[in-house]
């Protein structure tokens, strides 16, 4: 079984919509994170980003180092990332300016996660009628 569902994002003033899509029919004894990455779609390298930030504040390149990818390939990673509400990103400052990136608290990707399966089943009640 193979869902999809649009969310719309006005944070900023912006509005953009951004496509997630699940595979729901195994959820077995799936992990939290193994069903919020179901739920966003991530892919394996999206996965390990996800797994080496939990709790860590990690520049760009910290990240490259840990998940043995390279750093253009880790910042479209969490370019993505960002754009699903699952990590956050802070400037900081120390001669130039940087950023580091970290998880949103587990208990907050749980609400997004949650929010974005019951808008899920709201269209599909709709389309149903």
């Amino acid at each position: 079984m193979f869902l999809m569902w649009w969310r719309e994002d006005e944070s900023l003033n912006l509005c953009r919509s951004t496509c997630y899509s699940m595979d729901l029919l195994e959820l077995g004894d799936k992990s939290e994170d193994e069903i919020v990455f179901e739920v966003f779609g991530l892919n394996d390298l999206q996965k390990d980003i996800f797994q080496v930030l939990d709790n860590s504040q990690l520049t760009v390149q910290e990240i490259a180092s840990k998940v043995g990818r390279n750093r253009s390939t880790v910042q479209r990673a969490l370019q993505e990332m960002l754009e699903k509400d699952l990590i956050m990103r802070e400037g900081k400052t120390d001669k130039t300016v940087y950023y580091v990136y970290t998880t949103l608290p587990m208990e907050e990707i749980m609400d997004i996660t949650s929010e974005a399966l019951n808008q899920w089943h709201s269209q599909v009640q709709s389309r149903l009628g």
